[in-house]
């Protein structure tokens, strides 16, 4: 925990991004994202650190072994799932790939989503069933998002010690701004090769 609070201060102040890029697989049908950034063209969605959450649902072609695509298409109920990602790198979610029409109606009766880091190791997903409409012109479906660690607990704090956060002074401020500034400073000293060895060492690679 504390060498993952210290990589986000330390690429924080030395100005490296994290971020971790989710590919979506065939027959995932992607509802709503919190706080990421989609790229429809691409079929992927880049997240920060922390916990994300997501609404999606199985699609697939009614026939998937037909040419014809005027047969329609079988879909799943809406489902959240929430989940950590990799600090950085590629992740995937992927669902089943039926190849017949009755595969594809039981797996849209029972849609399994599996998140996989980029080695194949399994990533912890956590998966909520939504009863929820059917027709996405008429649900906006980001309402049913839940809203982050961070956003949920803020009103918390602010209310149960307004007094505490007035008490903050000047010098503890600074104190503040020298222990970044601190870090940054001794970072910036290490030659380019240390930098990398640090690096890999906080992002436990």
């Amino acid at each position: 925990m504390y060498r993952t609070l210290f990589t986000l201060l330390l690429l924080a102040v030395s100005g490296i991004s994290m971020a971790g890029t989710l590919k979506i697989g065939d027959n995932v049908n992607v509802l709503a994202v919190r706080d990421a950034k989609i790229d429809l063209l691409s079929k992927s969605i880049t997240f920060g650190a922390g916990e994300q959450a997501m609404i999606v649902r199985f699609d697939a072609p009614t026939n998937p072994g037909s040419a014809n695509e005027s047969q329609g298409r079988v879909t799943s109920d809406a489902w959240l799932l929430t989940f950590t990602p990799p600090l950085t790198g590629n992740f995937s979610l992927s669902t089943a790939d039926p190849r017949t029409e009755t595969d594809a109606r039981k797996a849209a009766q029972h849609p399994q989503f599996a998140l996989q880091n980029a080695d194949g190791s399994s990533i912890t997903l956590k998966k909520q069933h939504l009863d929820l409409p059917q027709s996405s012109l008429l649900t906006n479906y980001e309402d049913y998002l839940p809203a982050s660690a961070l956003a949920a607990q803020t009103p918390v704090i602010a209310s149960q010690a307004p007094a505490a956060a007035k008490q903050t002074t000047a010098a503890d401020k600074t104190t503040q701004t020298g222990s970044l500034s601190s870090v940054q400073s001794e970072f910036l000293k290490l030659d380019a090769s240390q930098r990398k060895a640090f690096l890999r060492w906080a992002l436990e690679l």
